[in-house]
């Protein structure tokens, strides 16, 4: 929050309340004797007391003491330290301790206004919300949702609702605007269950929970440590100290340690290594473990306002949370007290109030968290190993063992480089369920088989729908009572197989739960993460899987918890994917689909367009790689020959410049080119469901990218004639889009169509046939599902012209198609828009 400078007299810092000269841009951290030692510096000639106190400070790897820099630290990773590089002048010294108890007076004046102003936040919210509470208790007809009634109301009135405490004792929903201009107190919650501290051995929250003890009863919050089977030796040491501290001083301040029912390194054996874009470790070992303990009478999650140690200084991500707002779970709520410090003011306070300093940081962490993370760096991984290697070598042997399956052959330099925490390893050794979808005679049917599934169909089924069963000789057979429909079901289990085909013309949003559920059937592992979810206590995870008909609602949350439906099986889909070599490139669409407008300002000056330009800076990224797969403009983003004809064309003939565009798209796009072959004429589909059946192909990369894509792809048929006109998306409003037959394309894109597919096979010659091949990935049929007729019509208009541009033989039982050997797709579309 405040201005840093060096304090040459005390070796500290000073607070500002302004940019005065020589602000620092980054917070230091203090730096200990036990990082010195670590660094050999001692060992280098250099003299320093093991003292208490901080001997100097480091912004990154650069050691400062008092206000000067000495060295750099470069390099470090697990297997080595780093080395120091001195600066110009600087040798062996004696250094001396940051004198805290001046550098602290000298700060006392901002770091009392600072605490007091966190203080007061935590107690206000926490009285907003006991006083709800009282309410609340007050009278049944407060005890109404109300914030599900804001959420309904939301979405038919697209503006923002807020839920608001009236001064007659009673709740009422507004709109957010209202709310904030008479001043109302909005609330995120009518109710909260339980206020909770959390803890997790690091400065930051060792700061919030001695602010909530000097702001709220101790008898009105507990305080959760959540041991995620990585923690850190000193971080174990620490919260019973801390325990002890506080419990001398408020008896009836309640401390709890949650843990999964299993340990994480046999979550790494069923469901493989977290990665850096695949961080499963927090939401298994600690999210879950934490909020299900705090489960109210019933099963029922509680409601629970948490306050926490999350700082806007830590990630660009965080610089955007609200101090209050909802969490990742149903009815969690976090409070951020500290929001806006930086980390020189958390270890002011630590040491303000005379609370202990995790040993980790006295080493030289800068954060303190797990002792194995891809999220962590090389330094942290050489203080873990130089500290507690007998902790980390379990980690380190699973992580060879599972490289020896992959035939990684120099393990210390995958290790040390960190290689691990790009993509997950898992034990492949290991019986690992397959599943297999098919297609009836309408694509909307279903059919699945689990060769190996963890559970019966019959365990997860009862969250889809109600229905109704009775055993057969294979299985079972029954109906689903989905939204007012009925549709058959049979499952059947025999030698290791399971199948469940559901029966009928299938909503895709049935579709995609019945995916769902197939997933948690095959794979899985009884994590606890879903169970966090349930609103009514109806499901139970530890020590089987439960589902209490009476109390399910079949709001499907436990289906929506995660890729997939279930974090298992997006774990299994990375690890076995990896061999598949699918080609996944997605572009950097983000969530913008192609529009008629961009393009429309873009022909009025293509290179003044891209110096001044109505669009955000996410959209013109976005329609940077619009235009260069529509092959428009290259990679350096100049007007290309074809889109230089192209430009012409737009402004005479708009119909035939989308035709085009889409044809390149589905050879340059992917999420276009999926679009083309697995979307059938007819078929009704959004983002959502594109996203679903990609993800179940098999891939590699991250499912948010895909489907950001998949969200763009749905944009561009809604802001661009591909959609109403070429009849690729005809919206449906909430139904989704739908793809139709389209038989007006113009003859120009025909031939341009038809040289693109030769052109890609090196063909001279091909049949009309070839493009009505199932395994033909490109033609005019996939492109905009024209029929072989309206193809064969076409084609003898374009042969019968007399700049023909190709030879049709459509007689006798012939469908041959003779192309010039001296056109290229954009010379025939030259000639023939002369």
């Amino acid at each position: 929050m405040y201005k840093i400078t060096w304090d040459k007299e005390t070796g500290g810092v000073q607070l500002h309340s302004r940019i005065v000269e020589g602000t620092l841009g980054i917070s230091p951290r203090p730096v200990f004797f036990e990082e010195l030692d670590l660094l050999g510096l001692d060992k280098l000639g250099w003299t320093y007391p093991q003292a208490e106190e901080p001997i100097m400070w480091a912004v990154n790897k650069q050691y400062w003491y008092r206000g000067v820099r000495l060295f750099d630290a470069k390099g470090a990773n697990i297997y080595a330290k780093p080395t120091l590089e001195m600066q110009p002048g600087i040798g062996p010294m004696v250094l001396e301790p940051v004198d805290v108890k001046a550098m602290l007076r000298c700060t006392s004046d901002l770091m009392f206004v600072l605490e007091n102003e966190a203080i007061e936040f935590i107690r206000d919210t926490y009285l907003a919300y006991a006083k709800a509470n009282k309410t609340y208790d007050k009278a049944e007809a407060n005890k109404l949702d109300f914030e599900a009634m804001a959420e309904r109301v939301e979405k038919k009135s697209k503006q923002r609702m807020a839920v608001v405490k009236q001064d007659c004792d009673s709740f009422d929903i507004m709109p957010l605007a209202t709310a904030e201009k008479e001043g109302k107190r909005v609330l995120l919650s009518t109710k909260i269950d339980r206020f909770i501290a959390s803890f997790s051995g690091g400065k930051d929250s060792q700061v919030v929970l001695d602010l909530c003890t000097r702001a709220i009863p101790p008898t009105d919050f507990e305080v959760i440590y959540s041991d995620t089977g990585y923690e850190l030796p000193p971080s174990l040491a620490l919260y019973k100290d801390v325990e002890a501290h506080y419990k001398q001083k408020f008896p009836s301040l309640r401390f709890l340690t949650a843990r999964n029912h299993e340990s994480v390194l046999n979550y790494w054996d069923k469901i493989g290594t977290p990665s850096d874009n695949h961080r499963w470790c927090c939401s298994v070992m600690k999210t879950a473990p934490l909020y299900r303990m705090l489960k109210v009478e019933g099963n029922k999650q509680a409601r629970v306002l948490t306050f926490d140690g999350v700082r806007a200084e830590e990630s660009v991500r965080r610089e955007n949370y609200q101090r209050l707002g909802k969490g990742k779970h149903t009815y969690i709520y976090n409070a951020h007290p500290i929001i806006s410090w930086n980390s020189v003011e958390i270890f002011l306070y630590l040491f303000e109030r005379g609370l202990p300093v995790n040993p980790a940081y006295r080493s030289g962490k800068a954060r303190v968290g797990c002792l194995i993370c891809p999220f962590s760096t090389s330094w942290d991984d050489m203080i873990i190993q130089e500290k507690y290697p007998d902790d980390l070598q379990p980690f380190v042997e699973r992580l060879k063992k599972y490289a020896s399956q992959v035939k990684i052959l120099d393990f210390g330099h995958f290790l040390s480089e960190r290689k691990w925490k790009l993509k997950p390893l898992g034990d492949r050794k290991q019986k690992i369920s397959k599943v297999q979808f098919q297609t009836g005679v309408s694509p909307l049917n279903f059919m699945v088989e689990i060769t190996d599934a963890k559970h019966s169909f019959l365990k997860w089924l009862p969250a889809l729908c109600s229905y109704s069963i009775k055993n057969t000789s294979k299985g079972f057979e029954g109906e689903l009572h989905f939204k007012k429909n009925v549709f058959p079901f049979v499952i059947a289990e025999s030698g290791g197989k399971s199948t469940l085909e559901v029966r009928g013309s299938l909503p895709n949003e049935l579709v995609y739960l019945l995916r769902r559920l197939t997933y948690k059937t095959a794979y899985c592992v009884q994590c606890e993460v879903c169970e966090v979810d349930c609103p009514t206590g109806a499901l139970s995870i530890v020590p089987q899987i439960t589902i209490d008909k009476t109390k399910c609602i079949h709001c499907h949350k436990c289906f929506n918890t995660h890729d997939r439906g279930c974090v298992a099986a997006d774990c299994i889909r990375m690890i076995t994917d990896s061999e598949r070599k699918i080609n996944t490139k997605i572009q950097g669409y983000k969530k913008f689909g192609l529009r008629d407008e961009w393009v429309d300002e873009y022909f009025i000056d293509p290179v003044e367009f891209w110096k001044d330009n109505t669009l955000g800076t996410a959209q013109v990224d976005s329609f940077k790689a619009w235009m260069r797969d529509a092959e428009i403009t290259d990679q350096k983003n100049n007007l290309t020959e074809l889109g230089a004809l192209m430009r012409t064309i737009y402004a005479e003939n708009p119909s035939l410049f989308w035709e085009i565009v889409f044809i390149n798209l589905s050879y340059n796009s992917y999420i276009v080119k999926w679009f083309c072959n697995n979307i059938k004429p007819n078929q009704v589909y959004n983002g959502k469901m594109i996203k679903e059946e990609i993800s179940n192909e098999g891939f590699s990369g991250s499912i948010t990218t895909v489907g950001n894509a998949a969200i763009a792809l749905c944009d561009m048929m809604k802001k661009t004639p591909v959609g109403d006109e070429c009849l690729q998306g005809m919206d449906l409003g909430r139904e989704g889009l739908r793809r139709s037959e389209y038989d007006d394309v113009s003859i120009e894109a025909v031939a341009y169509s038809i040289y693109k597919f030769a052109k890609e096979r090196e063909l001279s010659m091909l049949r009309v046939s070839d493009m009505y091949n199932n395994e033909a990935e490109h033609g005019i049929f996939k492109e905009f599902g024209t029929s072989k007729q309206d193809l064969l019509r076409k084609l003898r208009t374009i042969s019968a012209e007399s700049n023909r541009v190709l030879v049709a033989e459509l007689t006798m039982g012939l469908d041959h198609i003779t192309l010039r050997n001296d056109l290229t797709p954009m010379k025939v579309l030259k000639e023939l828009t002369k």
